[in-house]
């Protein structure tokens, strides 16, 4: 059986956020090690499918693309972040210390910025002290553990180790929103829609389009084969995922940010209407 659909970014999230706890090495950390969820909007909705809690996808991340520049949200603006269970329930612990009391079975999970066709995903980061990234990938990359990265097609590259080459804070003359460097992560768990849909229903998937207006901005077209009731299952999910709400942005203070955007230092007041606050919200 053949099928093909459309998937907004936010039913993509939905979708790939379903796959990602049902995963076998995300099982097997929420009965034995931690999960650690790192910050990020489609974090936000792994752990709402983990923890049953509504959680704005919106607040739940630092570092944004939104408003039409790449942005960083208001500290106050924010939910606490990452969340980390230890055996399946939420505890008080830094990711420092859930690596420390160290487990083989632990998994991280981070979202990306983009994403290639050889499975190489890119991790944008303006922190000077390197992020999140900076913070678990010494442990998972020496003691192999799983780094589990949801991350939707319409952050599609055609070469993340290239596209980190021309990135570094520091090199840029020009920002029209924060600077930043990339990270290229090369041995991540990945996970897009179509891995989304092979780990839920056994079907084989292929991107073919891209792109839209009206709320489907940044939509991705995929086609699906397999069994005709694995494809009936996953008609019956993306059915029912149809119409997920957009994430709302949340831009910073353009007043007080501390990076390199053109508009840094700016007042509100004297925004240009597109990047006032109130012009998406």
């Amino acid at each position: 059986m053949k099928a093909v659909f459309s998937l907004t970014p936010a039913e993509s999230k939905r979708l790939i956020a379903r796959a990602i706890v049902q995963m076998p090495e995300m099982k097997v950390a929420l009965d034995k090690a931690y999960v650690i969820l790192c910050g990020g909007t489609s974090n936000a909705f792994v752990a709402q499918e983990l923890l049953g809690q509504d959680i704005d996808p919106g607040r739940f991340t630092a570092g944004t693309s939104t408003h039409g520049l790449l942005c960083v949200t208001r500290p106050a603006d924010r939910i606490p972040f990452p969340i980390i269970l230890h055996r399946g329930r939420v505890v008080e612990k830094t990711i420092r210390e859930a690596l420390d009391d160290f487990h083989r079975e632990t998994v991280v999970v981070k979202g990306a910025n983009a994403v290639d066709p050889e499975g190489n995903v890119g991790v944008i980061t303006s922190g000077f002290d390197g992020g999140t990234v900076a913070a678990t990938i010494g442990t998972v990359t020496s003691q192999g553990l799983s780094y589990i990265v949801p991350v939707g097609l319409e952050k599609l590259v055609p070469s993340v180790r290239d596209s980190a080459r021309y990135t570094g804070a520091k090199t840029y003359d020009y920002t029209l929103g924060a600077d930043f460097g990339m990270y290229c992560l090369v041995k991540a768990n990945v996970v897009t829609e179509i891995r989304a849909l092979k780990i839920l229903f056994d079907v084989e998937a292929r991107h073919v389009a891209s792109g839209g207006v009206g709320g489907s901005e940044g939509a991705v077209v995929l086609v699906v084969m397999g069994e005709e009731p694995n494809v009936t299952a996953a008609i019956g999910l993306i059915e029912s995922i149809k119409g997920e709400k957009p994430v709302e942005g949340r831009k910073g203070d353009c007043g007080t940010c501390r990076y390199a955007c053109r508009f840094a230092g700016t007042p509100e007041a004297d925004l240009p209407d597109w990047l006032r606050s109130e012009s998406l919200l």
